[in-house]
């Protein structure tokens, strides 16, 4: 077994986000995961949805109800963010694996864009909403 260096030693074998400095295409990749999960959450709340618009005029009613108070427009709207900026970020990912905007700087700009779609996509949403 080869002899292990100082350096080496110390280094964590699995890194954690504590020891990277937070740049904004890892906020970015981290931001592209918790917009997969809340999508991924969201889906038996959209199937509650599609059931109960899709049974009876008076369950129709009352989810129409549920979707136009506070926490349904909330629900909707963080599920709508998530979404857009998860199509976003994933075609920026896409365009990455393809080769494209793979220097350092492109990768920082292409992160702020997706991440300033997001916001504008969270505005515009809002807009929508209420």
């Amino acid at each position: 077994m080869p002899a292990i260096k100082h350096s080496e030693k110390n280094r964590p074998l699995s890194p954690r986000l504590s020891v990277y400095r937070w740049q904004i295409p890892m906020m970015a990749s981290l931001a592209h995961r918790a917009s997969g999960m809340v999508l991924a959450l969201f889906v038996p709340v959209y199937l509650f949805l599609l059931t109960g618009l899709t049974n009876s005029p008076e369950d129709f009613s009352r989810m129409l109800d549920w979707m136009h108070a506070w926490p349904g427009r909330l629900i909707l709207w963080f599920t709508g963010v998530a979404l857009f900026y998860h199509m976003v970020n994933g075609i920026r990912f896409i365009l990455l694996d393809a080769g494209w905007f793979e220097a350092r700087e492109s990768m920082r700009i292409t992160a702020r864009v997706s991440m300033g779609a997001g916001v504008l996509a969270a505005l515009l949403l809002g807009s929508f909403l209420w």
